[in-house]
């Protein structure tokens, strides 16, 4: 590790460490474990390899086991080495251990001490180039012509048969259904259907036909009346006649 050995002592229980790598970027220690029982982990780390400072005083460290948060405890301090101790559960397999300083680099602080920060190395930003003024007058837009709307195209209506909305016997009127009062001729529409109109009594000078039925019956009887009343006269002469007979036939 940048050409300086540094020796890393553990106690463990359950836990056997297999390597140990350095992330610069992240300023972390990684040790791949291997974890069959679950156990703990007492490691001592050399401050002059990877330290956690904030202006000049002790920070904890970010301790991730398989990325995520690990409980742990520092159990000592000194001068030259801290020492930390972590549970962990059967199966881990890689342990972080993140600091602010690894291999004499100083990469800044993390911003707590529950959640690991990945500092990059900071680049001064350059200010952007100023472009020089342009020497050409700018061009105006050009003016677009106005668009015009085209008016709206009105579709025309067809006029629709009156007899086509309507039930038999009704026609369309005003917009309504009513009933169709249209008779032929010499009838009327009277309660909903056509009847015959009544013919006036006849003004002409011509016999009426009572009157010629009257006159039918009134003449027999006036033919009748006539024969009948000469008869009795013709008997009443023959009856008078008879009696003046033996009248005559004393007197001789």
């Amino acid at each position: 590790m940048g050409g300086t050995t540094y020796n890393i002592d553990y106690d463990s229980e359950g836990v056997t460490i297999n390597s140990v790598s350095e992330d610069l970027d992240s300023t972390s220690l990684i040790l791949a474990v291997s974890v069959t029982d679950p156990g703990f982990l007492d490691i001592t780390l050399d401050r002059a390899f990877i330290d956690s400072q904030s202006e000049g005083s002790d920070i904890p460290y970010i301790v991730l086991a398989d990325g995520e948060d690990v409980s742990f405890t520092e159990t000592g301090a000194t001068e030259k080495t801290r020492t930390l101790r972590m549970q962990l559960s059967s199966g881990t397999e890689e342990i972080e251990i993140i600091g602010t300083r690894i291999l004499e680099g100083t990469f800044g602080t993390p911003a707590g001490a529950e959640a690991p920060v990945e500092t990059p190395p900071v680049t001064p930003e350059q200010p952007p180039a100023e472009q020089p003024p342009s020497e050409q007058p700018e061009t105006p837009p050009e003016e677009q012509p106005p668009v015009e709307e085209a008016p709206p195209v009105e579709e025309p209506t067809v006029p629709q048969e009156e007899t086509s909305q309507c039930g038999p016997g009704t026609i369309l009127k005003d917009g309504a259904c009513v009933l169709d009062e249209r008779c032929g001729s010499g009838t009327h529409f009277d309660n909903g259907v056509c009847v015959l109109d009544e013919k006036p009594p006849s003004t002409s000078g011509g016999p009426s036909t009572s009157s010629l039925n009257t006159s039918q019956l009134l003449v027999p009887s006036i033919v009748g009346f006539g024969i009948a009343f000469a008869i009795m006269i013709i008997l009443w002469s023959i009856g008078k006649a008879g009696r003046n007979k033996p009248a005559a036939a004393s007197s001789l």
